[in-house]
């Protein structure tokens, strides 16, 4: 909806806009296109090109820019110097969320988890890339493991590929991902492409599940590293699954879990938010 603040600001000079930028769609683009194929990678560009130009011309017609993350605010001020960012964290930790603490035991079945709507590529890429890449490795060390893939969507590939691979589930949609985390040893998110802060690692990091991630997994979340483990080649995803799947010490998910409960707060997210709005709107 951000593409219609040019022609909002031109019928409408005097008001006052505010565009809310989940991610920076340029940025996709242009990592699809590092991922892709020749053949694809041209049009990738094309795209990035175009989205860039449409994210400019949004950008200068609002009065605030808000972004998820200081990484999104500084690839916004790349696009256009000259407009306003406020950074307000996403309020994604609700009072109900279960949340663990040094009493929970792990499942003897040892769940390796992923969330998603898998009808997105960079959704299904990271599972595949998983499957092929790293499933093995993990098995070979820990036979009882299974992987369990929630979400809907999945085209006919993924789910060819997930019944072809040992120890491995697809959910299909479930109407709620609590149960999944609830028994989860260890949340992964080996995602390569994509943009913006990843909801699926801050719902985990909520949680108190331990994380494996590539860097696009938890770019945006400024402490990620301290509570959770990150590799982007096979050989050290599937060792640091291992790891955790292998260690009864999960003290750094459940710090994480305590600092991610006030960074991504409802209560901070409204208070921020309803602040801006009121500056911004009696013209302070």
């Amino acid at each position: 909806m951000m593409g219609l603040a040019p022609l909002v600001r031109r019928q409408h000079p005097e008001a006052r806009l505010i565009g809310i930028a989940h991610d920076v769609i340029t940025q996709r683009w242009m990592r699809a296109a590092e991922a892709s194929a020749p053949g694809l990678r041209t049009a990738y560009r094309w795209a990035a090109s175009r989205s860039g130009r449409r994210e400019r011309d949004s950008f200068a017609a609002l009065d605030v820019v808000v972004a998820f993350s200081d990484k999104d605010a500084d690839l916004i001020r790349e696009s256009n110097p000259t407009v306003r960012v406020e950074v307000i964290r996403p309020g994604l930790a609700k009072g109900d969320s279960p949340r663990r603490d040094d009493t929970w035991e792990p499942d003897p079945a040892a769940m390796v988890l992923f969330t998603g709507a898998l009808n997105r590529p960079d959704n299904s890429n990271a599972v595949l890339w998983f499957l092929e890449n790293v499933w093995a490795r993990v098995l070979a060390e820990v036979p009882s493991a299974r992987f369990v893939v929630a979400g809907g969507g999945a085209h006919d590939k993924l789910v060819s590929a997930v019944r072809r691979f040992p120890r491995t589930e697809m959910t299909g949609y479930v109407e709620s991902l609590d149960p999944y985390y609830e028994r989860a040893s260890v949340f992964v998110v080996p995602l390569f492409t994509g943009a913006g802060v990843k909801f699926k690692t801050i719902d985990a990091m909520l949680r108190g599940v331990p994380i494996v991630a590539t860097p696009v997994g938890v770019e945006g979340i400024e402490r990620a590293t301290e509570f959770t483990k990150v590799a982007d080649r096979p050989v050290d995803f599937a060792a640091a699954v291992i790891d955790v799947l292998s260690s009864a010490d999960h003290s750094a998910a459940l710090q994480g879990a305590a600092w991610a409960g006030d960074a991504y707060s409802h209560a901070a997210f409204s208070h921020h938010l309803r602040s801006l709005y009121h500056e911004v709107l009696s013209g302070a």
